[in-house]
């Protein structure tokens, strides 16, 4: 209980596979489909989801949950989305990184968001750095959830032409 890690299901209520491909290798050898998804389940037996496992941050050897961030963030008056991504640092792994679209006419700056998500959120939670684009660089998938390996790109870029 409370530990994190992959959440894997099995039931008799389970796919059966994917299309062209074989039930054995959708299945792990005991039978439970691994989701690539991660989580915990608390003391009352309650699954937790955490958010895709390649959407991890892995920051200074801790674990950082994009979908907690957000749900803090998503809360900062003027905020319309956010979406946080971990980009590539030599001394960390990767730094936790706000990308956020504000309402039309909000103005916030990196500082107060940051100092927002202090109030709520442990400090090796709290962004590193905020950034702030327009709803169309936000790229989103058929399902309207934003590509994150896409703004991860996009992310990265800007910080790396911000050091220049």
């Amino acid at each position: 209980m409370g530990e994190r890690g992959e959440i894997a299901v099995k039931g008799p209520t389970l796919m059966l596979g994917y299309i062209g491909i074989p039930l054995d290798e959708t299945l792990d050898d005991e039978g439970f489909f691994r989701t690539g998804d991660g989580g915990y389940v608390d003391d009352k037996g309650h699954l937790y989801w955490e958010g895709r496992l390649n959407d991890i941050i892995k920051t200074g050897g801790a674990n950082v949950s994009p979908v907690e961030i957000d749900s803090v963030l998503i809360q900062c008056p003027g905020v319309k989305l956010t979406q946080t991504v971990g980009v590539p640092d030599d001394l960390l792994g990767e730094l936790v990184v706000a990308c956020m679209v504000l309402h039309e006419g909000a103005t916030l700056d990196e500082g107060a968001v940051r100092q927002f998500a202090k109030q709520q959120l442990a400090s090796y939670k709290v962004p590193r750095r905020v950034l702030f684009f327009q709803e169309r660089d936000m790229h989103t998938t058929g399902s309207a959830k934003v590509k994150t390996a896409d703004l991860r790109k996009l992310a990265t870029e800007r910080l790396e032409g911000s050091r220049v």
